[in-house]
Parts: structure tokens; sequence; C-alpha cells
């Protein structure tokens, strides 16, 4: 998104990006992995508008985007802590939003999945307690409580979301959508 003004180019580049983050939640949330059938093209596409609206420019702007997007999630996938098809849809998500957009987007992927961990963690060990009273009453539910919260810190969360979450917010706080509704307003009547 070269200019911060929803035309309909910008319109079709966050349809294709909500499309996108879409099938790659639902693809992590199922099976645990976004696949690069998914990315690739995604990362294509974005690229493909930037050169469309802004020529070379456009082009540097997606592209270091992309490689932003790339290197911020790169160092929790090299620490185990992330899937590479996490990395690659911030990527991807980086070329549609450009070098400040990636920025914002992976601060509040990673805002959004500390705050989704947390609870996580939090709502298995509430389980494991509502459980443990139930079957054998209030003494031992502290215990499961706490051997619930670990072994739920082990467990890997699909990331697709918060970084759905993220791209999405950066969208919208980037995107002026006052020339979008009127070019939308002109094109119905």
């Amino acid at each position: 998104m070269i200019n911060n003004q929803v035309e309909p180019h910008g319109l079709l580049a966050i349809a294709l990006l909500l499309a996108m983050l879409v099938i790659g939640v639902y693809s992590d949330l199922r099976g645990h992995r976004i696949p690069n059938a998914l990315t690739l093209p995604g990362l294509a596409a974005a690229l493909s508008l930037q050169v469309t609206v802004g020529g070379l420019p456009g082009l540097v702007s997606g592209l270091l985007g992309a490689v932003i997007g790339l290197a911020c999630f790169a160092p929790f996938y090299l620490l185990r802590g992330m899937g590479a098809g996490d990395v690659k849809l911030l990527a991807a998500v980086g070329a549609f939003l450009g070098p400040f957009g990636v920025l914002y987007a992976a601060l509040i992927s990673l805002l959004a999945g500390g705050a989704g961990a947390i609870g996580f963690v939090v709502w298995r060990a509430l389980c494991a307690s509502i459980r443990t009273i139930v079957h054998d009453g209030i003494g031992m539910s502290g215990a499961a409580a706490f051997v619930a919260a670990r072994l739920a810190r082990r467990e890997r969360l699909p990331f697709a979301l918060p970084i759905a979450i993220g791209g999405i917010a950066a969208c919208w706080y980037l995107t002026d959508f006052s020339a979008g509704t009127a070019w939308l307003r002109g094109a119905l009547t």
C-alpha cells in the first residue's frame, strides 16, 4: 500500500491480504502448518501489486517489508519458538504493508501472541483445577493447576492468528478509508 488511501488497487491488496491471513489461520489451527503454497503466492501477489501501483519504489517497499518481516521473526524460528511458516507469513504480510507497516504488524503480533499464550496457560490450569475439584476435591486442585500450566507452556501455539491480528491492525492503522469509501460510493451509484 504505497499511498495510504484506499483506491481500487488498495481494496484488492486488502482483500488479498485478508484472504491469505484467513487461509493461514485456518491451516495453522487445523494442522499446525502454514504451507509454502500460501505464503509464496501471497508474497508474489503483494510484490506484483506493489510494482503495478508504485513502480520501482513500490517494488523496493514490498521487498523491504518482506525482508524486515523475515528478520523480525527469524530469531524466534532459530530459537525454536516459532515455525518457519509463521516467519514466511509475516514476510508476505510485510510485502503488502511495506517496511513501516510490517514493524507495526510484528509488534502487534507479538503482543497478541503473548496475551494468547498467557491466556492459554491460564485456561489449561483453570480447566485442570476445576476437573480435579470435581473428581478429587479441592485439596489437589492447586497441584493439578500447576502441572497443567507447566505442560501447557511446552505446547506450540498456532501463531498465524496473532500474525493475522497484527497484520489487520497494521493495515487498519496505515489506511485512510475515506478515499476508498468515496470510490465505492461512486462505483455503486
